[in-house]
């Protein structure tokens, strides 16, 4: 078989593959509606008031929702919304709002949070699919979106996403655009239909931008909003595609990073950096692109400017991270790597388990 011709075998992803992990990826337009719907239906606290600051305590593929959502209440006329990576809850008044995310409910960091917040003056929520973060909810009677999902963590990025943005909306926290959020849902529907499988690499971005990676540790950069998608990116190609991968944020690396070209000398042979632009983008970032583009191309770094999909801010989020998770599955198949298990991960979390 041909290299050219490896992404569009299906023995391909029989073979590496076999837990189905672009099932998963393609069931995504489904799942985002129903996630949504259910965060629509579920029924909110009456202790609950609007709040003045919302922190979403979360990490890994459980975070991805918090950082979506903080994006997009930077954007409007909302209630500030910040993540926390960490085990300490900040310090909180009744008008403040902590959302613990964790997919499996025993994220160590996540239930630390909670437990100290769900001692204080603010309210709490938890979303999960159960574990200790759902006893410990229900043993301190804080509200508990609990939900189901058959994948990984970073597979149930609808469940990240929508309820969270649901209940928020419903709390008078974030105004969503009804119109907005239904071209997001659209574009992953597209997205689905572009991107998977059954597509020809002829006419498939995500296997192209996946070859175009491949044999590389690509530096994926977003382009003001689009940081968020960058860092879902580099976190996909982590643990889907078995690799190295980083991500960057624009302007932000016009002030450090592209000091930083110049070595180590052997650093244009081993790069690829692929920057996420988006005609949301504010117009002096999106100057900002070329002029790092021509950066890269003067250091002799090989580089990609991507236009995402989307006119909006959601929409292009939505279609910068799925294109991700498409490319992620297709570098996993050329790097020969089943895409679902984390055995580093598994044994972090496990050995953590066992020491104080």
């Amino acid at each position: 078989m041909s290299p050219a011709s490896v992404l569009d075998d299906a023995a391909t992803y029989e073979r590496h593959d076999p837990q189905s992990m672009r099932g998963r990826f393609a069931s995504l337009p489904k799942q985002a509606r129903s996630a949504w719907a259910d965060g629509q239906r579920w029924e909110l606290p009456r202790s609950f008031h609007t709040p003045r600051r919302v922190v979403v305590a979360g990490v890994g593929g459980s975070a991805i929702g918090g950082d979506l959502v903080a994006t997009l209440a930077a954007t409007a006329t909302a209630t500030p919304v910040q993540m926390l990576r960490g085990y300490d809850a900040p310090a909180a008044d009744p008008d403040t709002l902590l959302v613990a995310s964790s997919f499996s409910g025993n994220t160590e960091e996540t239930l630390a949070a909670f437990q100290e917040a769900a001692g204080g003056p603010g309210m709490c929520l938890a979303i999960t699919t159960g574990g200790r973060l759902a006893a410990l909810a229900r043993a301190r009677g804080a509200p508990l979106f609990e939900y189901r999902w058959d994948g990984p963590p970073r597979t149930a990025f609808g469940y990240g996403v929508f309820p969270l943005l649901a209940i928020l909306e419903r709390l008078g926290a974030i105004a969503v655009d009804h119109a907005q959020l239904e071209r997001g849902f659209q574009a992953l529907v597209d997205g689905a239909a572009r991107w998977g499988p059954a597509v020809p690499e002829a006419s498939n971005l995500a296997k192209q931008l996946a070859r175009r990676l491949y044999g590389r540790i690509p530096l994926v950069v977003g382009a003001d909003h689009l940081d968020v998608a960058a860092r879902r990116w580099s976190a996909q190609l982590n643990e889907n595609a078995k690799q190295w991968a980083f991500h960057g944020a624009l302007p932000e690396m016009n002030h450090n990073l592209v000091a930083g070209f110049g070595f180590p000398p052997a650093a244009p042979s081993l790069l690829c950096v692929l920057v996420l632009d988006s005609l949301a983008a504010h117009h002096r970032v999106r100057l900002r692109v070329g002029l790092t583009a021509e950066l890269l191309a003067e250091a002799g770094i090989q580089h990609h400017v991507q236009l995402v999909p989307g006119a909006t801010v959601l929409e292009s989020l939505l279609s910068a991270c799925y294109l991700g998770d498409w490319v992620s599955l297709y570098i996993a198949m050329l790097n020969g790597s089943d895409p679902t298990p984390t055995p580093a991960l598994d044994w972090l979390k496990r050995t953590l388990s066992q020491r104080e």
